[in-house]
């Protein structure tokens, strides 16, 4: 039933190529994931680096471009 058949099979929706990758690149980022980032999340977080981020101007930014949005959502049906 493999012929070149794009419908998802019973119960998934997800695609051929979503479903390849997910198998190529999983194992991958659960390896970065237990080797990387659950040690540095158990370690200090730097306070420089905290510094940094929170006084970089792109925050100034992104309240300015935030100004003109309505506080509602607008739907058009």
């Amino acid at each position: 039933m493999g012929f070149g058949c794009t419908l998802p099979r019973q119960g998934t929706s997800r695609s051929r190529t979503a479903s390849l990758g997910a198998r190529r690149w999983g194992p991958r980022f659960q390896a970065a994931y237990e080797q990387i980032a659950y040690p540095a999340a158990d370690r200090p977080a730097d306070a420089s680096l905290l510094a940094a981020f929170t006084t970089h101007p792109v925050h100034k930014v992104l309240v300015a471009a935030a100004k003109p949005r309505p506080s509602v959502d607008i739907a058009v049906t």
